[in-house]
Order: structure tokens, then sequence, then C-alpha cells
């Protein structure tokens, strides 16, 4: 039950942060559902906004109905992005079974080092590669990725678990997906984690399914059927041929 739950966390994790939207307004929120076997099990909120000259992503999760029961979980994830799109700082902070944890990060992105405050202490990370992302502005980074053709595939470096690690994104094929829009056609792309993530310390992938610069869904496997990410405030005027 343990190995489920972790497994469980950690697909639900990665739906958070795989939704960013390549956002070219002041503000734009983007609210996904989350099921397990079509059962209802948690919630997601991200939004990207204007924040003096640099832009704020701001992503919420937390576990619902049964699957709270089973294990209750919140999650907030900011990180301040320069015009470049690399993280200039992020906070994390998540609660699961009544414990809280709180990390703050700092990047210095010319020096290549990745300081983190944490109950006071801090500490100095040097990168053997940078620039880096973090895990949150990677996954707005690949929105904004454009990708023409099945097959192609791009490489970023992300810093997670005090290091500098590669994630590897992948244009597998086209492909028709039912959506509140009716069926549209929707680029189905994976992702392969060569790292353990800052708050699950497991390797995973995950596949999304992407119509212009919007996730209209994303998926991770399971040991047990698999967990699901979908957009519920998706305009069909943007979507739409």
């Amino acid at each position: 039950m343990r190995n489920f739950l972790v497994s469980f966390l950690l697909s639900f994790l990665l739906l958070v942060w795989l939704v960013a939207p390549a956002s070219g307004s002041e503000k734009s929120t983007l609210r996904y559902k989350v099921t397990w076997l079509g059962i209802p099990a948690g919630k997601i909120k991200f939004v990207v906004e204007k924040e003096g000259s640099l832009i704020k992503l701001y992503a919420k999760s937390k576990t619902i109905g049964m699957a709270r029961l089973v294990y209750p979980f919140k999650s907030e994830w900011t990180t301040w992005i320069d015009e470049d799109g690399y993280p200039v700082k992020s906070r994390i902070w998540f609660k699961k079974r009544g414990k809280e944890v709180l990390k703050e990060y700092i990047f210095d992105q010319k020096k290549g080092e990745v300081i983190r405050l944490q109950k006071g202490h801090r500490k100095v990370y040097k990168l053997s590669h940078f620039p880096v992302y973090d895990e949150l502005s990677a996954f707005y980074a690949t929105m904004k990725l454009v990708l023409k053709k099945p097959g192609e595939e791009h490489l970023f470096w992300v810093f997670a678990h005090k290091k500098a690690n590669q994630a590897l994104l992948r244009y597998l094929k086209d492909e028709t997906i039912r959506t509140s829009c009716g069926p549209l056609e929707a680029q189905k792309l994976q992702v392969e984690f060569g790292f353990e993530s800052e708050l699950i310390k497991r390797s995973k992938e995950a596949y999304l399914w992407k119509i212009r610069d919007l996730i209209v869904k994303s998926q991770g496997d399971l040991a047990i059927g698999h967990v699901t990410g979908t957009l519920t405030n998706l305009d069909c005027k943007e979507v739409k041929p």
C-alpha cells in the first residue's frame, strides 16, 4: 500500500508540473481535475501572471475524496522566472499527513549556483551544467516549445535533488482525443525524467496531449491503472480549427 501511495502522489505531482500554459496575457488560470480509474482523486490550479519584470508561476494541488482519506496532501509551488524563462527563485511548500515542509531556492544562473534556504539554514549547490530550469519552469518552457513533426525531441536541464539533471521531451504522434469541446486532434508527447523529484524520490515518465499551447490531458501510469489530469476550463474558441 505504501508503494502505491508513493506512485500515486508522484504522478499527481507530475500532473501539477505539466499543466503550464504559454501565457501571452497578464494573467491566465488553468484548472484540472485528477482521476484515478475514473474516481475523482484531486484538483489542480495553475496561474501564470506578470510580476514586475518577472513572470510568476503558481501551482496549487490537493487530494480529494477517498484519495484524501488515504493520503491527505496539499502543495503550493511558486517559481519566478526571468525574460529567458529561467528561474530566479522558487518557493515549495507541501503538507502530507499533517507534516509541513517549506523550501526556498535562489538561482544564480551566471555563476551556476543554487542556494537553498530551509529552517534558517543556507546551502549552496554548484552545478555541473547551467543555466537550469526548476521542475515548474521546465514544463512551462515545454508549452512554448514548437514541435513540428513526430519523432522530434528536446532536452531540458533541470535542477532537482541537489544537482542538474536531464529531462527528455519526445513528440510521439498525433492523436484524436475526447475533450469538453468534442473530439480534437492533439500532439501526444512523452516526458522521461532522468532524475528524482524534489518532493518524491523516484523517477517516472508521463504523457501529455497538447493542442496549440495548452495541455488538455496528462497521464501518469501506476502499478494499478493510471492517474489522469483533464483541463476543465478549456476555451473551445481557442482550440477548435
